[in-house]
């Protein structure tokens, strides 16, 4: 035992150690982290038994995960984009099956079922490399975070599927198990959300009075749903890790659940990634394999996922995100493979072919979406005809005086609430066609355009504009802004958001005329708030009803 907590101890600093090498590198610390496994690998320093008990972590972490993500879903959210989601995993799926079908049958030599089995495998993208970079780069929340993530869920359920169903091939497949496999996943599915959403909560609600009893009841829930997936229905953990979540995403202390867990998460994924480099070791690998699968993957899953996003209706940007975001396979896959194996599906060769390939393609997908912004900007410039910036709205609006507004979503909306109350003239930009089509119903001024596309600015008829407030993330989009505004002359005052204060000397560089900190914002806030306190004692009473007036308003039945 002591032993394996020195070994621990080693694979936990080289993983941090390395990943922050790569992070000052400006590359993500999961790549970090995988060098980190495959150098100790490499070197042996580990021994069997120390592996597999850290397999017992990475397990953990993944399931970790997909129980945050469950606490994360937000149901009005999930609600709006539910068909367009379907549709591209729908179309996204059938293509790539097709595809690696015919790689697995003509080139790899499979039989139908192998190929088959493989096929839908290699279909699958990976969640945790997906949520990681996304949320390095406070992408998680946007509409192609949105979008990918539903996706990836849709993936991870018919993994889960196909994990069960793959022992069965080896001594043929009844449709009496397949009914079983079924009436399992309703039966978890039906229990776990009951119980959740009404005992589990109500428990929360009157016997937690601390955040530390919050955290830790919630952790007790997670650990009994995935026992009860695991031994009781003899499922997978993940499937008990994501109901879990799922069951609590309504409760009122969902949100610090999040922020307390992330911290756990991220300990034990490390691990998980620091696994999938360690994995690879010095095994014997048909490199020649191991090329034309990472090329399929990148290139294959790119054109495709693209192709599904425009088909769906998503305009190019959008679709180049979520193609990009694609190009990785999941740890699904990996296990998928492994289980093959054992069924006799295929051999031991290309199960370390498809693992070093699906490590080599997280990688350099990791960096690609961390990159999604400059890829799609250089990819404009040299085939415009290609990636052209679009925008739905073609015509300019003819208002004056008004304050333009990019980013309809959360910041925005309640940005846009208090700028109504003050009698302004809002004109609100937004690159998801879902939040303009909801601001449309309600009547508000709304055009579908990117914040960093040229022609904004006439668009939008910045010229007589009284202001402009940017609440996108991506600094790249607002330098484009700040930048054409320069060019062009405009010197309308231009407010927009940075995370740090690197980025806000950057911005204030290209001619931003104030930069939004949200936690510099909360303090300025509070201060103000504690000095009219300080005159009336019931002023805190006076802005929680303001408050709560304003949440109802912009957060639409989540308040």
């Amino acid at each position: 035992m002591d032993i394996f907590i020195v070994e621990l101890m080693v694979v936990f600093v080289a993983a941090v150690v390395l990943g922050m090498v790569f992070r000052f590198f400006k590359l993500p610390s999961l790549v970090g982290q995988v060098v980190a496994g495959f150098i100790i690998g490499a070197t042996g320093i580990i021994g069997h038994q120390s592996v597999d008990a850290l397999k017992i972590f990475s397990t953990l972490g993944v399931t970790l995960l997909l129980f945050l993500i469950g606490l994360e879903m937000n149901w009005q959210e999930v609600k709006h984009s539910a068909k367009t989601v379907f549709k591209l995993f729908v179309i996204q799926t059938i293509l790539l099956s097709v595809i690696f079908g015919a790689f697995s049958f003509f080139i790899l030599r499979l039989n139908m079922i192998s190929s088959a089995m493989l096929s839908i495998a290699l279909t699958f993208s990976s969640t945790i490399v997906v949520v990681k970079s996304l949320s390095e780069g406070k992408d998680l929340s946007s509409f192609v975070g949105r979008l990918s993530l539903g996706i990836l869920l849709l993936q991870d359920l018919l993994a889960i599927v196909l994990l069960a169903l793959i022992p069965g091939f080896k001594d043929g497949l009844s449709v009496s198990s397949l009914e079983i496999l079924v009436a399992k996943i309703l039966l978890i599915l039906f229990v776990v959300n009951l119980v959740g959403h009404y005992v589990i909560s109500w428990l929360m609600k009157y016997f937690v009075k601390s955040t530390e009893d919050l955290v830790l009841f919630s952790l007790v829930w997670f650990f009994l749903s995935v026992y009860f997936s695991t031994n009781v229905l003899k499922l997978t953990p993940e499937i008990g890790g994501i109901l879990a979540g799922i069951s609590l995403s309504s409760s009122w202390g969902h949100f610090q659940i999040v922020s307390k867990v992330k911290t756990l998460r991220d300990i034990f994924l490390t691990i998980f990634f620091v696994l999938l480099g360690l994995e690879v070791g010095v095994e014997p690998v048909n490199w020649l394999l191991v090329l034309y699968i990472v090329a399929m993957i990148l290139s294959v899953k790119f054109l495709v996922s693209g192709f599904a996003a425009l088909f769906g209706g998503l305009k190019r940007r959008v679709a180049f995100a979520v193609g990009l975001n694609m190009t990785q396979i999941s740890e699904f896959s990996l296990i998928v493979l492994t289980i093959g194996l054992s069924a006799s599906l295929w051999g031991k060769d290309l199960v370390s072919a498809v693992t070093v390939s699906g490590l080599i393609s997280m990688v350099l997908s990791t960096i690609l979406i961390s990159n999604s912004s400059k890829l799609y900007k250089s990819f404009s410039r040299k085939f415009p005809k290609l990636f052209s910036n679009e925008r739905r709205d073609g015509k300019a609006v003819s208002m004056s005086g008004h304050i333009i507004l990019l980013g309809g979503d959360r910041t925005g909306r309640s940005i846009l609430s208090f700028l109504k109350k003050n009698r302004e003239l809002v004109l609100i930009v937004d690159f998801n066609p879902e939040i303009i089509k909801r601001l449309k119903v309600k009547g508000e001024e709304a055009i579908f355009a990117d914040a960093s596309d040229p022609d904004v600015i006439e668009l939008t008829n910045m010229v007589e504009a009284k202001m402009v407030i940017s609440t996108v993330k991506d600094i790249h989009d607002s330098l484009a802004l700040l930048t054409e505004m320069r060019l062009k002359g405009i010197k309308v005052p231009a407010i927009v958001d940075a995370e740090s204060a690197s980025q806000a000397a950057e911005l204030y560089e290209a001619g931003a005329s104030y930069v939004i900190f949200p936690h510099f914002v909360s303090g300025l806030h509070l201060g103000q708030l504690m000095k009219k306190f300080e005159k009336d004692s019931e002023t805190l009473n006076h802005y929680r009803l303001r408050q709560n007036e304003t949440l109802k308003e912009i957060y639409e039945g989540e308040f």
